[in-house]
Formats: C-alpha cells, structure tokens, sequence
C-alpha cells in the first residue's frame, strides 16, 4: 500500500490546446473536480479544508504543453487500473487526454523527486532563412559558452541572475523553411529548473537571430526519469 496504507495510482497524460493556458493550480483543481465526477474514491487530506491527494511529477509553466505528464493519487482502496482509465478518462475537459493508468509501486518516492531532467521541442519562426550548417554553428558556439546568465524573477518582485548552463544538458534542432525546431534536455525538479523560454531567449540573442511576432510553440515531450 502506499501512504498510510492507502493504495497509489499513476497516470500518463497529455496537456494541450486550452488546457496549455491552465495554471498549475487551476489544473489542481481541475482534477479535483474530475475526480468527483468519475465517482472515483479519492483518499483527502486531514485538516479544516480537506482535498484529494495529487502528486504531480513537474509542474508546467503556463503556455507550455506537455505530451507525457505524470501524476500520482492515492485512493480509498483498490480499484482496477482499466476501471480507472475509463471514468476518468470520459470526464476530462479540452485540452487534457488520459493516456495509461497503472498501479504504482508500494514503495514508490514522490514522483517530484524523481525527476531530474524533462525534454522540450521548441518551435519559431525566424525573420530570415538560416541553413542547417549555419545552425550547427550557433549551436556549438552557444553551447561552449562559460557561463549562460539570465535574468529571473523571484518572489516580491526581485530580479537574480541565475547562469542557467549547467542546467542545460543537450540542444540541438534543425530547420524547416525559416521554422527553427530546437530540442531541448534541460535540468528539472525539486533541485532547480531550467525554463525553456530562458535557453530559447538566451540563444537568438547569443546569436543575433530575430524572430516573427508570432506565439512562440514550446512543448514538454518528456520528464525523466520516472
């Protein structure tokens, strides 16, 4: 059994289209009411406002969509993971897509602490044509950099530098037309993050590529490893 001898269930699901624009919070929520409406016997916290016990792997920035999400709950008593897949799964709302539940080990850790890095796809349009050796060129010399400093906003409204290059383990990417396509692997979980956006941003300024005033496509094609 898990937690208090509660049995723990994991599941693999997709967040995309409005449901990119779901704070963590309000996703949170939003499970919380899928639950109820599953009928499913969610296990709740103790306490004065007593909830259903999540556990996310890594929460997303809003904006960002994410292919393979992850998220633990624990319930009441055991229930078959296929009974599971199937209420839950005709009740989530636009955006959000059910892919696998399955019984999750005993013994398991808190899914945030077993993530350490996650993989990205980032998608822009370039204001001019750039060849695929002409990337690999901008990659390398972003990469052999020292030291990637930017600019980031803490609590109460103060600004740190934070050198973000450890945290970036491998990019790479290709073009298409004058769509520039980058992966990715990028530090991530309860020890510190790397944000997409930051690696994306410090690297046309690096490199002096200008980008078309269209919505930026960052999606999170994978946390690891769980």
């Amino acid at each position: 059994m898990g937690v208090k001898g509660l049995p723990r269930y994991r599941m693999l699901y997709s967040k995309d289209g409005p449901a990119r624009f779901i704070s963590h919070l309000d996703l949170v929520r939003t499970f919380e009411r899928v639950i109820r409406r599953a009928d499913i016997p969610a296990a709740f916290s103790m306490g004065f406002n007593p909830h259903s016990i999540f556990s996310f792997a890594a929460p997303l920035q809003v904006g960002i969509g994410g292919e393979s999400e992850y998220l633990d709950i624990l319930l009441k008593n055991e229930v078959p993971p296929e009974e599971l897949y199937t209420s839950i799964g005709s009740v989530l709302p636009e955006g959000l897509c059910l892919k696998e539940v399955w019984r999750a080990p005993d013994d398991s850790p808190a899914l945030m602490s077993l993530v350490e890095w996650a993989e990205y796809k980032v998608k822009v349009e370039l204001e001019k044509q750039l060849s695929a050796g002409g990337l690999e060129g901008y990659i390398d010399s972003f990469l052999k950099q020292p030291g990637i400093v930017v600019r980031r906003k803490v609590k109460k409204g103060r600004v740190k530098n934070v050198d973000i290059r450890p945290g970036i383990y491998d990019l790479g990417g290709f073009i298409k037309d004058n769509i520039l396509i980058l992966r990715m692997k990028l530090k991530t979980g309860s020890s510190g993050s790397v944000r997409p956006g930051e690696v994306l941003d410090a690297f046309l300024e690096h490199n002096s590529l200008a980008v078309k005033p269209v919505e930026t496509d960052i999606v999170r094609t994978g946390v690891f490893p769980v």
